[in-house]
């Protein structure tokens, strides 16, 4: 059970919205080497939501994801195992809220199959990042598109996990097909 100060995630049906753009456009992203991970958080039932959701949480923190399957760049590190065969991940985190949300410390992993922890792509010509850095304002958004090894016959089931590693917001967790692109 979740302590009652913590603001809980609600489902936001996103319905046939375009969806996130696939490239970050907004500021306040960094291209960070270090490979980040969120699977090793624990994800309550209640908490986990679709590919087509938006997570909502009660203070206004919204949350959400679009995902395509592509082939790696050249440049790109870490789909070796796969063949080059990746997803990649936008994530999008609209702060509704009246104070400043510092997304630095959210983690984003991938999981595919049945669990299967998918290794972070990392890209050297700075269009994937390992995740977000620093402050979203008040009535602001920002985007981070982190790829995944993913191989092409797992698009069926890919979990994406969102810890926003915080004393307020509890993980959420996304599962859906991811289409290739």
């Amino acid at each position: 059970m979740l302590p009652a100060n913590q603001p809980q995630p609600s489902v936001t049906p996103t319905g046939d919205s375009p969806g996130v753009p696939a490239s970050p456009t907004s500021p306040g992203l960094s291209p960070s080497q270090s490979a980040t991970s969120a699977t090793s958080a624990e994800v309550l039932q209640e908490q986990q939501f679709s590919l087509s959701d938006a997570a909502e949480f009660d203070d206004g923190l919204l949350i959400e994801i679009a995902a395509v399957a592509d082939k790696a760049a050249k440049t790109d590190r870490g789909a070796e195992a796969t063949n080059g065969e990746i997803v990649i991940a936008s994530v999008r985190i609209e702060n509704k809220t009246k104070e400043p949300y510092d997304a630095e410390t959210v983690l984003i992993g991938a999981q595919y199959g049945n669990g299967k922890d998918a290794q972070i792509i990392i890209d050297k010509t700075d269009e994937l990042y390992s995740g977000f850095t620093g402050a979203i304002k008040p009535g602001g958004e920002a985007i981070a598109s982190v790829g995944f090894a993913v191989p092409f016959s797992e698009l069926k089931k890919v979990t994406f996990i969102v810890d926003p590693n915080d004393d307020v917001h509890e993980a959420i967790s996304f599962t859906g097909t991811v289409s290739r692109d």
